[in-house]
């Protein structure tokens, strides 16, 4: 069976490809996923992200990953696609910037709380993240009657296996969220 989409807004730009907050119109109706989308040349960070992601699949404190796909779109060609959970709160950057940079210290020591949890998830599969940043942990609807946003890890396609030595790319990650060490590394 043939699965429609119908494109609701784009959620966000990165340096190779575009999320779009989509909808599933047929076969089956209201569901709703964020979709990165990368030119298919360009698409082996994707298609490692997802490997990645699957293996957090059921886990609460990483953002869940539902497969992906390969369509031709008009004045693009090929495009890989990945269907993620959608993060309606946006992201621990939206977060701060509605605070005006200063989050309530309750709220930091609960939002912490969560971002170790997500790291203890990556670091017991022998992950290095390797991207961890603002926009990179993603805010979801409050849960179990709490007032705050659930916070999970996402932006995987960094990742790397500890102890593997990568031969890919001998700069990773951000550099304004590197630690001083990983740039003079790099430099």
């Amino acid at each position: 069976m043939k699965v429609k989409l119908m494109k609701i807004k784009v959620l966000g730009n990165g340096s190779y490809g575009v999320v779009h907050l989509e909808k599933i119109v047929t076969p089956i109706y209201n569901q709703i996923y964020a979709v990165k989308s990368i030119n298919e040349y360009y698409s082996s960070f994707l298609h490692k992200e997802k490997e990645i992601l699957l293996k957090f699949f059921g886990c609460p404190n990483i953002i869940q990953c539902y497969g992906g796909f390969t369509s031709f779109e008009q004045g693009q060609g090929e495009v890989y696609n990945m269907f993620l959970e959608y993060a309606p709160e946006g992201s621990l950057l939206d977060l701060m910037n509605k605070y005006g940079g200063k989050i309530p210290e309750n709220d930091v020591n609960c939002y912490t709380q969560m971002i170790f949890e997500g790291l203890l998830d990556v670091h017991e599969r022998v992950l290095i993240h390797s991207y961890l940043k603002p926009g990179n942990i993603l805010a979801f609807t409050p849960q179990h009657g709490t007032r705050l946003p659930t916070l999970k890890i996402a932006g995987f396609r960094l990742a790397k296996q500890q102890g593997v030595k990568d031969t890919t790319s001998r700069f990773r990650g951000t550099k304004y969220y590197m630690s001083p060490k990983s740039i003079i590394r790099v430099s």
